[in-house]
């Protein structure tokens, strides 16, 4: 554990060093917008440009509310290096239409327009969209754009930023870097735990893999990726897509969490209050997609309502796991809480309590790689523990089954599960019965215990010329049987089982004989067996009534005839 938790500092260093590097590497200039309201017929933002009191630079942008807008954005003049010109980046938001207007110290202009549809022309890496700034002589003045039916869910324009082409080179290398070694993180977590459910067959790891490959789907969507890998996708319904996938997601993120704390779920009011919650989310999210953009800020508002309630359905599970002891509750925090709290942070975003940030748009990369590591350490732990348990169950049962199925005395076969084993085998078998001489003398003059012990013995001294394949067993009183294939019967004659009983020691320096009847056969069926029993008793009574401590086979298969061996 202790291990753990170092590896854990480590990356956890390592990626607020990334961050950090990521955060000073770049001289970009962040962009302030001041937003004006556009009537539904305007088509050129330069309309707006003698009215510049319509614009609004304090107010929040989604105070406004849907519409058509005017954003104005106001720098220092800006004049680029030689054969390193400037980009204009932009976070990806609801809405149809844009035309950016980039104004120069001269007074001319030169203008840029794309949509919805075409949107992959310009977008990037982290779903950030880069426009290329027109180089002049002059140095850049002012941009100006036309949003055309911008949503307005959290602002007209985010994450605006002006920079350099190699700055902007730079952080997109980064950020390849960043997905990739999510992408391999996420593919190993998903090979490794698709594994384990094949292996062990666990509702809570199959729960994990589909919350890991709802991720993979998600990130490859909301990254802007999926924009690139096809680019005649609207970027419109790309957004429509992350809804759906990102609620998928946090429901098998919750249904691992109900049925890794299985026993702390077994409550059908906290399995019924999940599935309400996991119904809310996943409901919300399709009307999202299928209605969008009627009534969206509707719509968006229940998909995080449906999003808190869903988070909430951990609550219960969680709290009856602590009453319960749960041993693994604190580890399960503390891999958890990172995607806990980007997830709380991702629902304030979606009330608008907190402004935009990449970061907070794209936390899962950090809250998965600390979830994963001790997520693993979490699930490596309960695996020992269930199957601790599995042991333990298989190990009584087996133990329940030898106690149903062997003589509590000698440990031999007991009379029903040598039958049940013997009957239906395939070809023909030898079948022996063995009788103690004189057994009951032998409790009458040293008593029951010393008898118990003479069984004992006898069936160790069987047993030590039984052939692999054949079986042994206390038929009942003093009687054995011994049941050999007749191919392999020239290893276990009739006459070393009586050799091997009359030589063994025996308590109190006994001499014990035994007498033997024996018969050959097949044992398919019922009637079969009871004939070649049947036969083999029959032989065993002559070899008692010829004078005992010898064998006696019977002849044929039909007949009890028995001749001496």
């Amino acid at each position: 554990m202790e291990r753990a938790f170092k590896l854990l500092g480590w990356v956890v260093a390592a990626l607020l060093l990334a961050c950090g590097m990521a955060g000073t590497a770049s001289a970009a200039v962040p962009l302030q917008a001041c937003v004006a309201r556009l009537p539904a017929a305007a088509t050129e933002a330069e309309r707006l440009l003698a009215a510049p009191r319509q614009y609004d630079c304090t107010t929040r942008q989604n105070e406004h509310g849907p519409g058509n807008y005017a954003v104005r954005f106001a720098f220092d003049p800006v004049s680029p290096a030689a054969g390193d010109p400037l980009v204009l980046r932009t976070t990806s938001v609801w809405q149809d239409a844009q035309r950016i207007v980039f104004r120069y110290g001269d007074g001319t202009t030169e203008t840029l327009e794309w949509n919805s549809a075409n949107a992959s022309r310009y977008m990037t890496i982290g779903a950030i969209f880069e426009f290329p700034v027109p180089t002049h002589a002059a140095p850049l003045q002012a941009i100006h754009i036309e949003v055309t039916n911008s949503a307005n869910l959290r602002g007209v324009v985010l994450g605006a930023e002006l920079m350099t082409r190699s700055e902007s080179f730079a952080l997109k290398a980064w950020l390849v870097a960043l997905y990739a070694g999510f992408a391999g993180l996420s593919l190993a977590l998903l090979t490794y735990n698709s594994a384990l459910w094949v292996a062990l067959g666990h509702r809570f790891q199959l729960a994990y893999c589909g919350m890991v490959a709802s991720l993979m789907a998600y990130t490859f969507t909301s990254s802007g990726l999926a924009l690139l890998a096809f680019p005649s996708l609207d970027n419109n319904d790309r957004l429509r897509i992350n809804y759906v996938l990102l609620g998928l997601t946090a429901l098998a993120a919750v249904l691992f969490v109900r049925d890794f704390f299985s026993d702390a779920a077994r409550d059908r009011r906290v399995r019924h209050f999940t599935i309400l919650g996991g119904a809310a989310m996943m409901v919300t999210a399709l009307l999202f997609a299928l209605l969008a953009p009627w009534q969206i800020h509707l719509l968006d508002r229940l998909y995080y309502i449906g999003g808190v309630l869903l988070l909430a359905t951990v609550v219960p599970v969680l709290w009856t796991a602590r009453k319960q002891g749960d041993a693994y509750l604190g580890l399960f925090l503390l891999a958890w809480s990172p995607p806990i709290l980007t997830t709380a942070a991702r629902a304030a975003y979606g009330f608008n309590l907190l402004p935009y940030s990449f970061w907070l748009d794209n936390g899962n990369l950090i809250a998965l790689a600390v979830e994963s590591l001790l997520s693993s350490l979490l699930i490596i732990a309960r695996l020992r523990v269930l199957s601790s348990e599995r042991d333990l169950a298989r190990e009584g049962e087996q133990s329940a089954l030898r106690l149903a199925s062997s003589d509590p005395l000698t440990g031999l076969l007991n009379r029903r599960a040598f039958i049940g084993r013997a009957v239906g085998r395939s070809g023909v078998h030898r079948l022996m019965l063995i009788d103690i001489d004189s057994f009951k003398a032998i409790n009458d003059r040293m008593g029951h215990d010393i008898g118990d012990e003479v069984l004992c013995e006898i069936a160790r001294a069987i047993q030590s010329v039984r052939i692999p394949g054949s079986l042994a067993v206390r038929m009942g009183g003093e009687e054995f049987a011994l049941l050999v294939p007749l191919a392999r019967q020239g290893e276990c004659l009739p006459e070393q089982v009586l050799d091997a009983i009359r030589t063994h020691t025996m308590p109190h320096a006994l001499k014990v004989t035994a007498s033997l009847g024996f018969a050959d056969g097949p044992v398919g069926s019922h009637d079969e067996w009871k004939r070649l029993y049947r036969l083999a008793d029959a032989a065993l009574y002559r070899a008692k009534a010829d004078g005992r401590d010898r064998t006696c086979r019977a002849t044929g298969f039909a007949g009890g005839i028995a001749a001496r061996a």
